[in-house]
């Protein structure tokens, strides 16, 4: 499956590493695991998906997010100057 190749995980924002692992839990009352993308840093993601593709889509998508704010964030800070 192409979603779950692990050159699909993008790199953790916080350490830039690319060792990453999927961590899964079967909570009380579930019949099925969830799944969320860990880094070896300690970094993690804060949402639990019910698939390990949707777990790496989840990460990728905050990495995305955290990305793009930091592209708002930055030409106001520039404009300070």
């Amino acid at each position: 499956m192409k979603e779950l190749d692990p050159h699909t995980i993008r790199p953790c924002l916080a350490c830039g590493g690319t060792n990453v692992h999927l961590e899964s839990m079967l909570p009380p009352g579930r019949r099925q695991e969830v799944w969320r993308v860990v880094c070896s840093c300690g970094q993690t993601s804060q949402q639990w998906s019910v698939s390990q593709g949707a777990a790496i889509r989840a990460w990728n998508r905050n990495l995305a997010c955290e990305h793009d704010m930091d592209k708002i964030a930055a030409p106001s800070v520039a404009l300070k100057n």
